[in-house]
């Protein structure tokens, strides 16, 4: 297995929020055509869960590309890297 480079995370975080960005825009003209409180729903749960995953993605590389190098030169410091970053992502 290859490990991801910072370029193609980034890439694919970017890829990320387009999606949700077209999401949204479909989630507005739902709104707008007057679709049922159900399919209104499913689509922003949806669009939900995506925000979760971006979310996921961004702190998995965060914990790849930073606080691996941390861990070695710092390792008090990534550890409080590493809470604040679940504080944050359980806040």
């Amino acid at each position: 297995m290859s490990v991801e480079t910072k370029a193609e995370r980034r890439k694919r975080t970017v890829q990320r929020i387009h999606r949700l960005q077209g999401q949204l825009a479909g989630l507005e003209r739902s709104i707008e055509a007057d679709t049922s409180c159900e399919d209104v729903i499913i689509q922003a749960r949806a669009i939900e869960k995506a925000v979760s995953s971006l979310i996921t993605h961004v702190v998995g590389g965060y914990l790849e590309h930073q606080i691996k190098d941390q861990m070695q030169n710092d390792p008090d410091k990534a550890v409080q890297d590493i809470n604040r970053i679940f504080e944050l992502f359980n806040g």
